[in-house]
């Protein structure tokens, strides 16, 4: 998900090009759409993921009460290798219940409207036909949230065994909140049905993570098959998970819409009387195609084109980046403007939202392109690889935030990936910079859990913007074309198998054959910043030795007017780095007769300064650390240093107005 606080600015988000509460006639209804009749698995073969959890969905939506009502049979088996005798299930819609929820108590002041609560209700649970609705349970400690439930089982279900559990359910959709629910006629549905938790931990002391529902946590499930049967209006335009296998009329206005997914942890759809489609192919470099579709009103058809050249592209380079799409189709649903501030920028497996379409959003201003990229993206890291939200947010957000960067540009082109707007340009990355400036420190290390950091601000500047920086200055140092293949040896070794930032970390020691425990240590576990700063930088004219040297009738004095200056400096510079956070940095020395000397210092933390001494034939003017920008944690403005006299008045005043000047001129130049 791109949260708000992550782009490029946050002003105007609502305003559409087509304006909100638009009057509309009596839906129509549709022709009946056709059957897919390609693979759930582009190209077909063999299962990439274990399949451990699999899901057969019956629903019913009724469009004008908000409501669905569902069967549902999972097929679970246990692929660990210790015997459980308890099965948690998430119930995520309970987190708009009410509130006492935690995501409510942690959301910090935002609320549902008073009609707008939404819920899920459990109405009986079996197991080989047995009735076991009144077993269910709240977790120990859950107090009065209720997005997660317990079932207690009669008998244990052994390593390699399976279990098939069904449901009956009814949800009552919330008024759209944190992307799900509705907005007068528009359904988004997701996180809908009991969602079973995930086994992790080494053999023999595995455990369940099955996390309640906070404010800043996002989702985590086993991979299956999803089978699901969809019956809707026939007035209603439908968008899911997966390809569409079957459609049938169901009497009384209705249809049956029965939609197979395979390798893939959950299973999202959209319901809307009034949206069209766009299509596009995506070419995969030998590897045949992938049919991308965009759900939009008439209104937003202008966007809508702009939505689909950033899918398109964005499935060619992730593919090209990483591993290729491995599913036949992708959907785009550009919401409705009064939807798109709450059901707009989400993802799921197959199918994303996005949103931005703004009359501030002018052709060039990329903010709509921005959030297609980054939702797309979410299909390789949280959709492939999947690693767990709750525990390690920026492994899916913060590392697809660093990849968003990369593909933009080979979109759009590096010096236009965010902005090509009435002669301005801007790259993504720098306009992010240049746009965020906290106040405050970060209180938490990067890889702290989701739910652990002091408020939303926090978790966002930590698990999207620092780890994109962190995981770009690595890319800066190391080479960017060495880097990119150790991702892409990540991304293919653990596709379908939930890395976690330990497997990111050693696969990049592998790849690029180094250890960087002395990098990963503090900038992802510990708290602190760079602190990169110049110790009033001088030069003084040369000469040979002056003094008394040597003893008795050998002494001798060597005065001014024996030692002559030579005509050069001897110049003195101290780099110093007080902060937490040490990474090896290159200075550029510039002199007054134009010429430069390159200096590096390898800082890795083994001490604080450094100092540099040098002799040129003239003087030292301006210093620059960091010339080359590699350093994305720090902010630029910082870096540059001009001498005047004896230095320091320049370098407290004037230097970081010119520093800053040439700053702004980087990332908005023409």
């Amino acid at each position: 998900m791109l949260r708000s606080t992550v782009l490029l600015t946050a002003a105007f988000a609502a305003t559409a090009a087509g304006g909100c509460g638009r009057d509309r006639a009596n839906p129509r209804v549709r022709p009946m759409p056709k059957i897919d009749g390609s693979p759930a698995l582009r190209g077909g073969g063999p299962a990439r993921s274990p399949r451990n959890a699999s899901y057969k969905i019956e629903a019913r939506l009724d469009p004008v009460r908000h409501t669905i009502a569902a069967s549902e049979t999972l097929t679970w088996t246990n692929i660990g290798t210790t015997a459980v005798d308890t099965l948690p299930f998430h119930l995520y819609l309970n987190a708009f219940k009410n509130d006492q929820s935690l995501f409510m108590r942690t959301s910090r002041g935002v609320r549902a409207s008073d009609t707008g609560w939404g819920y899920i209700q459990i109405d009986s649970v079996h197991i080989a036909g047995a009735d076991l609705t009144a077993a269910l349970r709240a977790p120990a400690g859950a107090g009065p949230d209720e997005t997660v439930v317990e079932l207690p089982l009669a008998q244990p279900v052994e390593p390699g065994a399976t279990i098939e559990v069904s449901f009956a359910f009814t949800d009552q959709l919330p008024e759209v909140f944190a992307r799900t629910g509705y907005k007068a006629d528009f359904h988004l549905i997701g996180q809908w049905f009991p969602k079973i938790g995930v086994r992790v931990g080494p053999p023999g002391a595995e455990r369940w993570e099955c996390q309640p529902m906070h404010a800043n946590t996002e989702f985590f499930a086993d991979f299956g098959t999803y089978d699901v049967a969809l019956t809707v209006p026939g007035t209603q335009t439908v968008a899911a998970t997966g390809v569409l296998t079957n459609a049938v009329d169901a009497g009384h206005g209705l249809r049956t819409l029965t939609f197979h997914a395979e390798d893939v942890h959950d299973f999202a759809w959209m319901a809307d009387p009034f949206m069209e489609v766009m299509s596009g192919q995506a070419k995969l470099a030998g590897d045949g195609t992938v049919e991308v579709r965009v759900y939009y009103r008439p209104e937003q058809r202008g966007f809508a084109r702009r939505h689909l050249e950033a899918a398109v592209g964005a499935i060619e380079k992730f593919s090209a980046m990483f591993v290729p799409y491995p599913w036949p189709i992708l959907s785009v649903i550009d919401p409705p403007p009064e939807a798109a501030p709450t059901a707009g920028g989400m993802e799921y497996p197959t199918l994303v939202t996005t949103r931005e379409d703004s009359v501030f959003n002018r052709p060039g201003i990329r903010r709509p392109e921005l959030v297609t990229v980054h939702e797309v993206g979410h299909n390789w890291f949280q959709g492939v690889l999947a690693s767990n939200e709750a525990e390690e947010a920026w492994l899916d957000e913060g590392v697809n935030l660093w990849a968003d960067a990369r593909v933009m540009a080979e979109i759009y082109g590096p010096r236009t990936s965010a902005l090509d707007w009435m002669g301005w340009q801007a790259e993504v990355s720098a306009m992010a910079r240049a746009a965020d400036s906290p106040a405050l420190g970060l209180p938490s290390p990067i890889a702290t859990a989701a739910y652990a950091f002091p408020d939303h601000t926090a978790y966002s500047e930590a698990s999207y913007l620092q780890t994109a920086r962190a995981l770009q200055t690595l890319e800066r140092t190391v080479g960017s074309q060495r880097f990119a293949a150790a991702m892409k040896t990540y991304a293919r070794t653990f596709a379908f198998r939930h890395p976690t930032g330990r497997d990111l970390f050693a696969t990049l020691d592998k790849e690029l054959g180094e250890d960087f425990s002395w990098y990963f240590g503090p900038v992802f576990h510990e708290v602190g910043q760079l602190q990169l700063a110049l110790r009033n930088p001088q030069c003084r004219p040369a000469h040979p030795p002056r003094g008394v040297f040597g003893d008795g009738a050998a002494r001798k004095t060597v005065t001014e007017r024996d030692a002559r200056d030579t005509g050069t400096w001897t110049c003195e510079v101290v780099v110093q780095n007080t902060g937490a956070l040490h990474v090896p940095v290159d200075i550029e020395l510039r002199f007054a007769d134009g010429s430069t000397k390159q200096l590096h210092w390898d800082d890795r933390g083994t001490g604080n300064w450094e100092r540099f001494v040098v002799e040129r034939s003239s003087r030292l003017v301006e210093v620059w650390l960091d010339p080359e920008g590699k350093i994305a944690l720090d902010n630029p403005v910082a870096h540059h240093f001009r001498l005047a006299g004896e230095g320091l008045p320049s370098l407290r005043a004037g230097a970081w107005i010119g520093s800053f000047a040439q700053t702004v001129m980087q990332i908005v130049g023409p």
